[in-house]
């Protein structure tokens, strides 16, 4: 239905209805590497990746290409299409990201169907775009455990501007499935797929909090039973536009048992001095169900970093970070790794570019 949409559109304007149309184009990228203290595990920047880094220098962890087109029709219909290369999914190339069309009735009010974000995290639209953050990578505490980005389906999206506040509400429904690379491989599919956004803006501060609801959860080839799955979100970010500070707070709760409930968190900030920005990010994840274990111990990531602006749109960036206790960081552990979880350090270079 997505695609006969867009080739509606396209059909159109080929045989002139759709005079004001026009296309643009854009993209972004990174191309990293990293490397881990250990050989017993693999670091990786989250559960959809199948391998990550050890003592060998690894470039497939944060390296992606992405791809991004828009029909603008008029000014009420579009459509947009973005392709993302990476590794994820047990995989190395492209994949289909978004694809959806857009209505716009009314000033601020979009109605979008298709395949779609999943705006569950402060940066989710942004998710995949290095260039957008002043970190190299999210931390996996709190991003790890909603390994989903899109969700084939409906959204609407509101906005309005109350004084100095800008106020923006998102609220989505569809289904989503995604294959997690864990103690094994499991495909974690939403059979219905309900969540809800809200954004406050105002000067230098932005505050966010979504929940999300997955109703019918399973987990392939696992023995997790069936349930609803919900996930809520509560961020903040600062930024004067030399400082900045952001932090957001989770927790999951399944109906099954309370298996996977859990919550995290994470605090990072950043100053810009001229091109430079030395950055600081501390994140924390919690276990409570039984699915991770009795008595499991917090999972905790440290890291320190560097951004240098080095030209327009083109941002080179070093990180270095203390994991411990992650099943979303870490992947193919040895028997000695798991007997005694040490923590793992990882270095990493990458440099983020947007066009």
């Amino acid at each position: 239905m997505r695609t006969v949409a867009v080739l509606a559109a396209l059909g159109a304007c080929a045989f002139g209805a759709c005079a004001e149309a026009s296309f643009t184009f854009g993209g972004y990228g990174t191309l990293g590497a990293v490397r881990a203290s250990t050989d017993e595990v693999q670091f990786r920047s989250g559960p959809r990746q199948h391998k990550g880094a050890d003592r060998s220098v690894d470039l497939g962890v944060d390296s992606r290409l992405g791809l991004q087109a828009t029909l603008h029709v008029d000014e009420v219909f579009s459509a947009v299409g973005q392709v993302l290369a990476s590794r994820r999914d047990g995989r190395e190339g492209p994949q289909l990201e978004w694809l959806y069309v857009q209505s716009t009735p009314m000033q601020g009010l979009d109605l979008r169907a298709g395949r779609l974000v999943l705006p569950i995290f402060m940066v989710s639209d942004t998710r995949n775009v290095g260039y957008a953050s002043h970190w190299l990578r999210a931390p996996n505490e709190v991003y790890g455990p909603y390994a989903h980005t899109s969700f084939d389906g409906a959204q609407l999206l509101w906005r309005s501007s109350d004084g100095p506040v800008n106020l923006g509400v998102q609220a989505s429904a569809g289904t989503s499935e995604a294959p997690l690379f864990l103690a094994v491989r499991t495909d974690l599919k939403y059979r219905r797929l309900y969540s809800v956004a809200v954004t406050a803006e105002r000067n230098a501060w932005t505050l966010r909090a979504s929940r999300t609801l997955g109703k019918g959860a399973t987990f392939s080839g696992t023995p997790v039973p069936s349930g609803d799955d919900t996930f809520t979100d509560l961020g903040a970010q600062y930024d004067d536009g030399r400082f900045i500070a952001v932090g957001e707070y989770i927790w999951r709760s399944y109906s099954a048992m309370g298996l996977l409930d859990h919550a995290a968190f994470y605090v990072s900030a950043g100053l810009r001095l001229g091109s430079l920005t030395p950055y600081a990010t501390y994140a924390r994840f919690m276990p409570e169900g039984l699915s991770f274990g009795v008595n499991a111990p917090d999972g905790t990531t440290r890291a320190v970093g560097l951004r240098w602006d080095v030209a327009r749109n083109v941002a080179l960036k070093a990180q270095i970070e203390a994991t411990r206790h992650s099943k979303y960081a870490f992947v193919d552990p040895t028997p000695a790794f798991t007997a005694r979880q040490p923590s793992v350090r990882a270095m990493s270079v990458a440099m983020d570019f947007v066009f």
